[in-house]
């Protein structure tokens, strides 16, 4: 029975997938010429939603919606390439490349030849190839040889329908008349501060982060990199070309700002990363007027977008153009604090909290200043262990509530709110409503707690998964994706995979306080006690903050070393917290060291006291593996459903875990 039920599954599955992309290709076929025929309008064309085609094909076909439209560009421009005796740049033009460049560059990478020697090759070989089953095809890809029998068979039915196609649709060159825009892409670099004084550099990199998020407001534009993952690139040593490559954009935004008297000057160029050709260039020459500045960066967006040839609506540019501030005063303000908050620290925030209650002062309807305000009491309060934490939440829940005032449609503050109600409320019932609207409406935040680390928490690693790789594809840099990826395959039982996801993030973000803790952590569930202890000490050098789970780790590798002494300080170290009802879920902690024991009558006594306090930590109830061998304890169940997990028809686990850490 279990066999049928599988084999049943299995032909679903097929049918789908079949379906599906008869479906999609049948559209991109009918607009193959069409090089604005991207993600959205692929999606529309389908009656579905953006991130539901993506999910889908990640689910059925392991692929990218965007990867999948290239692909298929791909393969129609092999058959005409072999069928009509026209040039590589023709054939470029018929399926939707604007640049002959980079079209070269996507087919050699996929064919692991160039277009110009598909006429050289053999029946057999071009069959090899038409295929997937070229041994000498570059870029190797597990699902490939599936995808493609599937896209085959479509694309052989309706190809005799559309075989010839004019270049009427092409998109027209770009001014210098030096390349065809090929891509809705674009990361915008760190502004450089020319302005002689290293005080001012909040100003570039404020001027720098409201192009961006202006950027985002344009839904013709497919990817902007965030301000978080650009500024990554502030000094970096490498070339156009690498950071394209990394980021997978297309465009390049880069320049400079320069401050003389009241005139404020920026530089900006528009260039192409893959073959490094200029598109646009321009200065901007204002008075450092808050009017003039929010000119500057709307003047600059529609120019890029213009340039990008990306459609702005009447909407988006109502949006674009919106002023947030009247005060330039309120509007400096702004741009320190949020150069303060980006260090991270205790003295930072302190400084940043003043920053932006002036800010509010001088201009109460001014929203930024209330949402980066309400971010830094929730962090500071449930991961820092800065601010006592109910405290820190009736503060930032009152910021998000004004917000929302005055914006009611105001995503990221909805999604804070949200946050809040699951660490500090334990709210399940409200919190997992919002979840279910998220997963038809989706948007990409910084740092989705919601869509990743409730999922997780709630045992739906699978659409966690599926969310960390839609987010990669919008910002392939945030620090937050490696590890939350990590841990959705870890719960999934891909514990090599999860290893390697660990592994490979390590060098990009081994200087980062979250990245740090929260790989530690997961090292250490990895049993990579090595790696943990590692990373463990690195964050203790850089960083003088040391929250309880930092002290958590250290008792229990002193406890595994058989170290008695050390072990001894730091738990004095969590219980000094804990009487100092300190944030941070110190008896939380102290709990997980006695669980590490399986000294489970004194585990209970912690994380009874750990709830009395209503620690954030204890959302982790549920999925915890250091928990898995009490599940059926009475004490365990008691708290289980106080915790309110019951609220939302979650059972207590009873399967066997996968993986035992200890």
């Amino acid at each position: 029975m279990g066999a049928n039920r599988d084999i049943d599954k299995d032909s679903q599955e097929n049918i789908l997938r079949e379906s599906l992309v008869d479906k999609l290709t049948k559209e991109i076929e009918a607009n193959l010429n069409n090089e604005q025929f991207g993600v959205d309008s692929l999606a529309r064309s389908v009656g579905m939603s953006r991130s539901n085609l993506h999910r889908k094909l990640n689910k059925l076909l392991h692929t990218s919606t965007s990867r999948f439209i290239r692909e298929y560009r791909l393969k129609r421009a092999l058959e005409i390439l072999r069928q009509d005796n026209i040039t590589v740049s023709e054939a470029a033009y018929r399926v939707g490349f604007s640049s002959p460049t980079y079209f070269n560059t996507c087919f050699h990478k996929f064919y692991g030849i160039t277009p110009g020697e598909v006429k050289s090759k053999n029946n057999d070989e071009f069959n090899r190839l038409l295929t997937g089953k070229n041994d000498d095809i570059a870029e190797s890809n597990v699902n490939k040889n599936v995808f493609w029998t599937i896209l085959l068979v479509s694309a052989l039915l309706i190809g005799g329908f559309y075989f010839y196609y004019s270049n009427s649709g092409a998109i027209a060159e770009s001014n210098n008349n030096e390349i065809r825009i090929d891509g809705k892409s674009i990361v915008v670099l760190p502004l450089k501060n020319w302005t002689g004084n290293p005080d001012l550099e909040y100003i570039s990199e404020g001027m720098t982060d409201a192009i961006i998020s202006r950027l985002t407001k344009i839904d013709a534009i497919d990817k902007v990199i965030p301000f978080t993952s650009a500024v990554l690139y502030k000094h970096t040593q490498k070339s156009i070309q690498e950071i394209v490559e990394e980021l997978e954009v297309t465009n390049i935004l880069q320049g400079n700002l320069q401050i003389s008297g009241n005139q404020i000057k920026v530089n900006l160029q528009l260039i192409h990363g893959s073959s490094n050709v200029h598109l646009w260039s321009e200065e901007y020459t204002k008075e450092w007027k808050s009017d003039e500045i929010f000119a500057i960066q709307a003047e600059v967006v529609e120019a890029v977008a213009n340039n990008m040839r990306a459609t702005i609506s009447e909407n988006e540019l109502q949006a674009i153009q919106k002023v947030p501030t009247k005060s330039k005063q309120a509007y400096s303000y702004f741009l320190q604090a949020e150069f303060q908050k980006n260090k991270a620290n205790e003295q930072s925030y302190s400084n940043a909290i003043d920053l932006y209650e002036q800010a509010i002062e001088l201009d109460s309807n001014f929203v930024e200043p209330y949402l980066s305000l309400a971010n830094i009491w929730n962090l500071g309060g449930g991961v820092w262990g800065f601010y006592d934490k109910r405290t820190a939440w009736d503060n930032g829940k009152a910021l998000l509530q004004k917000v929302l005032e005055i914006d009611p449609l105001n995503r990221q503050a909805e999604e804070e709110l949200y946050t809040g109600y699951f660490f500090y409320d334990w709210n399940f019932e409200v919190v997992e409503e919002y979840y279910q609207y998220i997963l038809d409406h989706p948007f990409y935040d910084r740092s989705p707690v919601i869509s990743l680390d409730y999922a997780i928490k709630t045992g739906r690693f699978k659409e966690a998964l599926n969310t960390i790789e839609a987010h990669i594809l919008i910002d392939p840099s945030n620090v937050f994706f490696p590890f939350f990826k990590a841990e959705a395959l870890m719960f999934l039982g891909s514990k090599k995979e999860a290893v390697k996801m660990l592994n490979d993030s390590d060098l990009l973000y081994s200087d980062n306080w979250f990245y740090l803790r929260e790989s530690a952590k997961l090292y250490f569930y990895l049993e990579d006690y090595e790696k943990s202890k590692k990373h463990l000490k690195k964050i203790q050098t850089l960083y003088t903050d040391y929250p309880p789970i930092l002290m958590w780790l250290n008792a229990t590798y002193a406890q595994m070393d058989g170290d008695s002494n050390k072990k001894d300080k730091y738990l004095s170290e969590l219980h000094e917290k804990y009487n100092a009802v300190s944030s941070g879920s110190p008896a939380w902690f102290i709990a997980m060291y006695y669980c590490v024991l399986k000294d489970y009558e004194r585990a209970f006594k912690w994380l009874r006291k750990s709830f009395d306090r209503h620690e954030v930590e204890l959302t982790w109830l549920r999925e915890e593996p250091l928990l898995a061998p009490v599940r059926n304890d009475p004490r365990y169940i008691d708290l289980y459903e106080k915790v309110g997990f019951l609220n939302i028809g979650l059972p207590i686990k009873t399967a066997t875990e996968i993986y035992s850490p200890n």
